[in-house]
């Protein structure tokens, strides 16, 4: 071990002294308990797949990584504590939409999104989905818009909550079909799949989980997922491309994980590197899709991508549809 040390730091120096340190943490790295924050209660999809990872990477680093759920304030009490942790890769956030959101309503935040975390690796996706009761005088998507067109009045269709993304999804899809939509938004989705089951509220945007269980057992009748392939839990279920739609209607609450801003770079490659190998572990895997989850994973550079194109796309949603912002 000694040796190999040694060797690590003649590596790192050769490079530059710069580097060196960091190169040389990175090589250690981690030495000690990897604290995951996760900005829900658990039991949700973003605890769930975060403790899949946790469960592996534990497993890979020979150190435990503590899965610690911080729910509230929109996610923001989460992402607060990682953004103002010591950036050393020891706290790590699993971090959801609302990461891009948040800042997509102009919400004044406790931390400077660009400056105060450093994106790491994308992880999964949570594909978006439209569905209705089985009472509802329509059976497929291009039923769906026949029928909607002929309404007077706005249709209703419930979702998680307020500035959830299916809620955001929803007014979006509205906008693109020339449809007049009325969101009732739930106190999650629990609820709203309560009373769309009930034929209360006859249409429903909603991610995979849970709807799409209900879908598979006949209780809803699934008529869009909003994603580019059809999902395995879901095989029947037609894409927006397949339903006739058009392409940037695809949507997901997406998944990924943040560093604290100003982590060193070889930290943040070792942890991008970690989470790709969960994702491309077939054991690991096969969990994260038999629940509903496509894999992404890619580079850190790819993820910062990611979140900016997402914040500039749901900005002009939100500012088009007059959404108000979550409370």
């Amino acid at each position: 071990m000694k040796r190999r040390q040694l060797l690590a730091s003649a590596a790192a120096l050769s490079i530059g002294p710069a580097l060196a340190p960091s190169l040389v943490r990175a090589q250690a790295f981690p030495d000690k308990p990897i604290r995951f924050v996760v900005p829900y209660a658990p039991g949700g999809a973003t605890d769930t797949s975060a403790r899949i990872a946790a469960e592996y990477l534990t497993n890979k680093f020979g150190q435990q990584v503590l899965v610690e759920n911080k729910p509230g304030g929109g996610t923001i009490i989460a992402t607060e504590i990682v953004a103002k942790a010591r950036p050393d890769g020891y706290t790590i956030l699993m971090a959801a939409a609302p990461v891009a959101t948040n800042t997509s309503f102009g919400l004044k935040l406790p931390y400077d999104p660009v400056k105060e975390l450093a994106p790491v690796c994308s992880y999964v996706d949570m594909p978006l989905l439209l569905a209705c009761n089985p009472g509802a005088p329509y059976k497929t998507m291009a039923e769906f818009i026949a029928w909607a067109k002929k309404q007077t009045s706005p249709i209703p269709f419930a979702s998680a909550g307020n500035a959830s993304m299916p809620h955001l999804w929803g007014e979006q899809l509205g906008m693109a079909l020339g449809i007049k939509l009325d969101h009732i938004g739930y106190k999650g989705s629990a609820d709203a799949l309560k009373d769309v089951l009930g034929g209360h509220v006859m249409l429903f945007s909603d991610t995979l989980l849970p709807s799409g269980l209900a879908v598979k057992d006949g209780r809803l009748r699934g008529l869009v997922v909003a994603s580019a392939k059809r999902v395995p839990m879901l095989p029947d279920v037609p894409t927006v491309a397949e339903a006739g739609l058009p392409a940037d209607l695809t949507g997901a609450v997406f998944f990924g994980v943040m560093a604290p801003g100003g982590t060193p770079e070889p930290i943040v490659a070792r942890l991008n590197a970690a989470f790709n190998e969960v994702l491309s572990d077939p054991a690991t895997a096969k969990k994260l899709v038999d629940l509903g989850f496509v894999l992404v994973g890619g580079s850190a550079a790819d993820y910062g991508k990611r979140l900016a194109a997402e914040t500039e796309k749901w900005r002009k949603v939100i500012q088009q549809a007059n959404i108000a912002p979550p409370s």
